[in-house]
């Protein structure tokens, strides 16, 4: 068992104070001439004298209060409570032939053990045979997703991916179980251009000198993929009319220039996963593979990557994006920033990768809140009991 505030646990020496106490007032006295003393029985006598046993239950119930009341301020977390859930291992892999083949033995004996394997995917989809990869298109925007899903068992994560530059774009990878991170780098592929693909079969990247978005592109170095699983679905979630419509307009002079796939929503559909949301509103709980653009709003706390705060609202009266038509070109540019246009040669190093997956142990977290709530219960019933004890003591003593 550990101890969140373990400082607090040297309260536990305040048990001698109830023990001192005790037998202070078993010394204390002071002999007073009083007439009827004469009357009183032996028995009293013997209660007034020494150490009286009968007190000593409540002595101890008294001790188990300092005890409890310590524990509860040190905040214990016991391993212990996870069971077997800590021994078992479920296996994330990116549906990509050079991790598989790198991680084949990995994967096979996991496999063989009965231990869980999933792909990074859309969905939940278990890998059951190596030689079978399906493809996902740009799956690593469905990692939070896949690794939220296998972890949902209290299992440990190990997670198999390519180490690509355009990693170090995405939002936090919040695993809420301890995990380990396997990579690979491909040091014979050369450098290639990420890219979206646009409608009319036209492709969309960034210029490698200026960083903006265009379509003459070099179709021979290209990546594998394009970072789009097809259309880029957008929400427009404004309350004030004239906004949404500015918004609007922004986008599609974006998708008659370059052709961008945009699907754009004025109204949130049940059944739509979205890929932007722009919005008035305040974001709660951003979901991690979303690009939000606020506007109106300033937060002074931490905000993740994913999530963009303009301060002032996009309209022409208070925008100078507006006034001065900038607003499209803008957007561009947050584009090729969430999906990671840029060419980049270089693979994350192993902090910077290892710095992209954070864990949160809600697991944990909530069976020590279950550990914390069965210690104040114990505490508030063994205060019960000692008031009562104590209460029924001193009328019997005030009746004898």
């Amino acid at each position: 068992m550990a101890f969140l505030q373990p400082v607090m646990f040297w309260g536990a020496l305040a048990i001698v104070i109830p023990i001192v106490i005790h037998f202070w007032y078993q010394k204390k006295g002071k002999t007073i001439a009083w007439a009827a003393t004469q009357w009183l029985t032996d028995k009293t006598n013997l209660q007034h004298r020494g150490i009286r046993l009968d007190e000593i239950p409540l002595l101890l119930i008294r001790c188990l209060l300092i005890i409890l009341l310590a524990l509860l301020l040190a905040k214990p977390v016991a391993d212990w409570l996870k069971g077997n859930e800590a021994n078992a291992v479920t296996h994330v892999v990116e549906t990509n032939s050079q991790v598989v083949g790198n991680y084949r033995f990995e994967i096979e004996e996991a496999l063989r053990k009965g231990e869980k394997v999933y792909w990074i995917s859309p969905g939940t989809e278990e890998l059951k045979d190596v030689s079978i990869i399906p493809d996902y298109g740009a799956q690593v925007l469905n990692l939070q997703e896949s690794v939220s899903q296998a972890a949902k068992n209290g299992a440990r994560i190990h997670v198999y991916i390519r180490n690509k530059a355009g990693l170090a774009r995405l939002p936090k990878i919040v695993i809420p179980t301890p995990f380990k991170i396997f990579s690979t780098i491909d040091s014979t592929k050369r450098a290639t251009q990420p890219f979206i693909n646009g409608t009319e079969g036209k492709v969309i990247s960034a210029d490698a000198r200026t960083g903006l978005l265009t379509t003459d592109t070099d179709k021979n170095n290209l990546a594998s993929e394009p970072v789009n699983k097809g259309d880029i679905k957008v929400l427009l979630d404004y309350k004030n009319a004239n906004e949404m419509q500015t918004v609007q307009a922004a986008l599609l002079a974006l998708q008659d220039v370059y052709s961008i796939p945009f699907v754009i929503d004025k109204e949130k559909k049940a059944v739509s996963n979205y890929d932007w949301v722009f919005t008035d509103q305040q974001i709660v709980n951003p979901e991690p593979y979303i690009f939000y653009i606020t506007s109106g709003k300033t937060t002074s706390g931490f905000l993740p990557e994913n999530v963009i705060e303009v301060p002032d609202s996009m309209r022409l009266a208070t925008s100078d994006l507006v006034k001065n038509g900038r607003l499209p070109e803008w957007l561009g540019n947050k584009l090729v920033d969430f999906y990671g246009l840029k060419k980049n040669e270089n693979p994350l190093s192993q902090s910077q990768l290892n710095a992209l997956f954070v864990q949160s142990d809600v697991t944990s977290g909530q069976k020590s809140d279950l550990l914390y709530q069965w210690l104040l219960l114990a505490f508030v019933l063994t205060l019960l009991l000692e008031r009562w004890i104590a209460i029924n003591k001193n009328v019997s003593r005030n009746y004898a």
